[in-house]
């Protein structure tokens, strides 16, 4: 019997240790202090399972590492490991270069531009000089206000059409 329990044991060392040892670490922890608490969870376990107050269904790894958990925040706790909330600002930082910068983008000018001197010149007129279909139909000298309109549309769609492609390059690369 003694040998199954030396067996015992050195599995839960095996395969309980390094995971109460990462939580410990990433708890403010070192090593020693893992070692400790992962020594005072498996006498507390033992102890539960003379006394036959274990939790049914519960596996021995879980169990262990729970246990090593409030060990751990008891023994960092009396410790002064924990930083208060009030502290956290001032302790953990983002750094500056943390978020990814803003993609460069060309200005909306420059795609009214790419469209041609005429159309930049008739948006312009409707948009920037608030000017009327019909002032525009007779100072570009159109037959008609709604060839003003059609032309207008056709314009935007240039801009719309580069916009998309610049949409689609930048998803596809």
């Amino acid at each position: 019997m003694r040998h199954r329990d030396d067996q015992w044991l050195k599995e839960i060392y095996r395969n309980v240790f390094p995971r109460v040892a990462a939580m410990v670490r990433r708890m403010g922890g070192n090593l020693d202090m893992a070692k400790d608490i992962f020594q005072d969870a498996v006498i507390i376990y033992l102890e539960k399972q003379q006394q036959h107050i274990l939790p049914d269904q519960v596996p021995a790894m879980a169990y262990l590492v729970g246990i090593a958990r409030i060990c751990c925040i008891r023994k960092l706790k009396s410790e002064g490991g924990y930083i208060s909330l009030e502290q956290v600002p001032e302790e953990m930082a983002i750094p500056a270069d943390y978020y990814a910068p803003a993609p460069v983008q060309r200005p909306l000018l420059d795609y009214i531009k790419a469209t041609g001197k005429r159309c930049l010149e008739l948006l312009r007129a409707f948009y920037y000089d608030d000017l009327s279909i019909s002032e525009i139909a007779s100072d570009f000298q159109f037959k008609n206000p709604h060839a003003v309109s059609v032309q207008k549309y056709k314009c935007l769609e240039k801009v719309r059409t580069q916009l998309q492609q610049m949409d689609y390059a930048e998803t596809v690369s």
